[in-house]
């Protein structure tokens, strides 16, 4: 006995069509985009900051001096980070963080 199965062929080839479309669609868009990938930077997760460095930037220098005494007379206020690098561990930034770092400025 033979049977006849045309619209099985009919739905086949649109069902292989569909995928086609689907992967030539997707190469397409992929490479449109390959140009937008942006590198990933390497962290330490939980690390804490150096004691008075207050901008991050990895060394304690008189940026870390401003920023202090900004915060200190209110024109700015202290992020979370900026307290942890807090000099004197005492949880707030003030005027003798500052004269603390710039002692030990002096003597380098």
């Amino acid at each position: 006995m033979y049977i006849k199965y045309p619209h099985s062929l009919r739905k086949n080839l649109k069902l292989l069509a569909t995928g086609v479309a689907c992967i030539v669609g997707s190469f397409l868009i992929g490479i449109q985009t390959a140009g937008d990938v942006q590198p990933v930077s390497l962290i330490q997760a939980g690390g804490a900051p150096y004691a008075g460095d207050v901008d991050g930037s990895g060394t304690v220098d008189m940026s870390d001096v401003l920023i202090i005494l900004e915060v200190a007379q209110g024109y700015n206020s202290a992020t979370t980070d900026q307290l942890k690098a807090d000099p004197n561990a005492d949880g707030q930034l003030t005027v003798d963080d500052a004269i603390s770092i710039l002692s030990k400025l002096s003597l380098q």
